[in-house]
């Protein structure tokens, strides 16, 4: 069976110059890690799913490392944006050949469909009644088609009552509109820093773990965890069927600032 393979990687939150850090590590560092990681564990993906928060404080230069980062491994990549990221700056800087801000990829059967969640000026997440729009048009094209849905922001809580006055302050706006769609088989979010996996009417539901630092799963407040980064690879195949799992990189983030209250 025609097997399609996707890689997801977010929350880079890499930033301006290369050797910067934030919360003691170098964000940067570890997402050319776990790019390499992914790839020697589990060979050639048809398609890398960056969605969100690439940068953490936005400027050409950073958009422009993380390019070049991804195009060393000759794969499309679409890159979606995070409330920390510019959406105009990427759209600039990450649009062109394999490396791409566009809404869709059609292959080998399946539509993956990437969502601009951010609402501007807050950290929390917002579907636009024109990037609903989008999706409802776009599911409809063609219905028998299976879809994967990945947004930035989450859709359903986290367990962590911080984090979740961050998630998309429609979800149940956006979750009635694809439960009407039995083509769509996955959403699937960044933005919590840590792995979730749920199912609502058939709908798998995940969330990845950041390619840097993770939150502490189920914690009331800000706290960070001492789990390593972490990436999460698809098997979609020709049927509509899926399989998904993540994965950690085999480190220990040695210089990690546990302590901080915020970043």
């Amino acid at each position: 069976m025609s097997v399609l393979k996707v890689l997801q990687i977010t929350d880079l939150h890499v930033k301006p110059h290369v050797g910067d850090t934030m919360l003691g590590i170098v964000t940067e560092d570890y997402f050319q890690q776990t790019l390499k990681v992914a790839i020697e564990r589990h060979g050639r993906f048809d398609l890398i799913l960056v969605t969100g928060d690439l940068a953490q404080d936005p400027c050409p230069e950073s958009y422009q490392r993380i390019g070049r980062h991804l195009m060393q491994y000759d794969t499309p990549c679409l890159c979606l944006p995070g409330n920390h990221d510019d959406f105009d700056m990427m759209k600039r800087y990450l649009n062109g050949g394999l490396v791409s801000c566009r809404q869709q990829w059609i292959a080998k059967n399946w539509r993956i469909i990437a969502l601009n969640s951010q609402k501007p000026g807050s950290p929390q997440g917002e579907l636009t009644t024109e990037e609903l729009r989008f999706l409802e048009e776009t599911l409809r094209k063609e219905p028998s088609r299976p879809a994967l849905i990945a947004v930035h922001h989450h859709c359903i809580p986290s367990g962590s009552p911080w984090l979740d006055t961050m998630q998309i302050q429609n979800s149940g706006e956006f979750l009635s509109l694809v439960k009407t769609f039995p083509n769509v088989k996955a959403v699937t979010f960044g933005h919590v820093h840590q792995e979730l996996s749920a199912t609502m009417d058939k709908i798998a539901i995940f969330a990845t773990p950041a390619s840097c630092f993770q939150f502490t799963p189920h914690s009331m407040e800000f706290s960070i965890d001492d789990a390593p980064p972490g990436y999460r690879i698809f098997d979609l195949f020709a049927d509509g069927s899926l399989k998904s799992e993540c994965h950690r990189l085999p480190i220990r983030l040695e210089h990690l600032n546990r302590q901080a209250h915020e970043y």
